[in-house]
């Protein structure tokens, strides 16, 4: 369902060898890096203009979007985007900022229009941006110009997501982005078909990072997760591909046993492992039989111990039967009662040790391989200096 032949081979092939080992791939050195980081003023700003402001965010899925004609309103780091699809399939984004005011110009929402209208003066703009009107333009004094248009982004759609640069002066390439190891992997899933069933945001208080570290560890499932996932997988056992400053996993179910002595790849994996992605800076993809969790956290504008985590269901077809809405209802359930009642508890935690004046470092060790691909990356994306190594 989700690889080609090949991929499914391989990573068959080691997820076998692990679990006969009782084993899990390893990073070659532990990492370090000051707990401060999650709580730093100055280092957040400092990340607007180097990762949030700068790189292309997977800002939604195009389902969201709709066909010729639709629009959609899409939260980012700062601000909201509103994006249009033209009639032959091609996209525009906006910041959502009407040019006479600054009001937001489309409260929220998706949806097929041709025209937006401001709510607070009635200035009109069209699907391209162009504005078109300006209520009482001679008493106004003006009437539409191009300067007036609204401020476009650079955007671009591929592998079925639509990805936003919020800096209106930035460039967007997202396959030099993936890079050719990830940009492969992502095409192999041809999501570009798929749909999006259901998308929230919520609100949390702990840094961005610290939501992203949860979203991407294997190691906490035994013990934070004893009850409720932990008896369905095999802990502390993750079988990665690392593509540059992106990776993709796998962790086994129990049930692998049961296919752990066929030829590797004679059997598609998708029920007997769980497969998660990093896409950073900030996005993680989980991979379901029946779903794929798609993860989004940013930062909060005015607190750094806070952050927004926007979590969308995509599904290889529309949901349209009772049965398949009662599948979904309950794989929603346990996502967000697992991270809501267990893993932003602890989270919260760490953002407490974080604001203390002496909170020292954390060290990830060599079986957070993940964890510390996604730190070693941070600080390449900030620009800041190598990590220390423990002595």
């Amino acid at each position: 369902m989700y690889y080609t032949e090949e991929r499914r081979r391989d990573l068959a092939t080691r997820l076998f060898e692990l679990v006969k080992q009782g084993g899990t791939d390893l990073a070659d050195d532990f990492l370090e890096y000051d707990l401060s980081i999650y709580s730093d003023p100055a280092l957040a700003v400092t990340e607007r203009d180097r990762i949030f402001e700068r790189l292309p965010m997977m800002a939604m899925h195009g389902a969201q979007l709709g066909g010729p004609g639709g629009y959609a309103i899409v939260k980012l780091n700062r601000s909201t985007a509103l994006v249009t699809r033209a009639k032959d399939g091609s996209l525009k984004a906006f910041l959502n900022i009407c040019r006479h005011r600054g009001a937001q110009l489309v409260p929220d929402g998706n949806g097929k229009k041709p025209l937006f209208t401001c709510p607070y003066h009635g200035w009109t703009y069209s699907a391209d941006g162009t504005l078109k009107a300006i209520t009482f333009p001679d008493t106004y004094g003006q009437k539409p110009c191009d300067d007036l248009n609204l401020i476009a982004l650079p955007v671009e759609e591929r592998h079925g997501f639509i990805w936003i640069v919020e800096n209106p002066a930035g460039q967007i390439d997202v396959a030099k982005h993936l890079g050719p190891g990830m940009d492969k992997a992502m095409a192999e899933y041809r999501f570009d078909s798929w749909s999006c069933y259901r998308s929230e945001i919520f609100e949390f208080p702990q840094n961005w990072k610290v939501m992203m570290d949860g979203l991407i560890d294997g190691y906490h499932v035994q013990f934070l997760h004893g009850a409720t996932i932990n008896p369905y997988f095999y802990p502390n056992m993750l079988g990665t591909q690392l593509h540059g400053r992106h990776a993709l996993w796998g962790n086994p179910r129990r049930r692998i046993d049961e296919i752990v002595d066929t030829d590797p790849g004679s059997v598609e994996l998708q029920r007997y492992v769980i497969f998660g992605n990093v896409i950073t800076p900030n996005s993680a993809l989980v991979l379901h039989p029946h779903h794929v969790e798609y993860w989004t956290a940013y930062q909060h504008p005015d607190d750094v111990g806070r952050s927004y985590l926007h979590l969308r269901y995509l599904t290889p077809h529309p949901v349209e039967d009772d049965k398949g809405h009662e599948i979904m209802a309950k794989n929603w359930h346990i996502a967000t009662s697992a991270i809501i009642n267990e893993d932003v508890p602890v989270g919260n935690s760490i953002q407490r040790s974080a604001s203390s004046s002496h909170c020292g470092k954390a060290r990830l060790g060599r079986n957070e391989i993940i964890n510390q691909l996604f730190h070693r990356t941070y600080r390449e994306y900030m620009g800041l200096d190598q990590l220390e190594k423990p002595e």
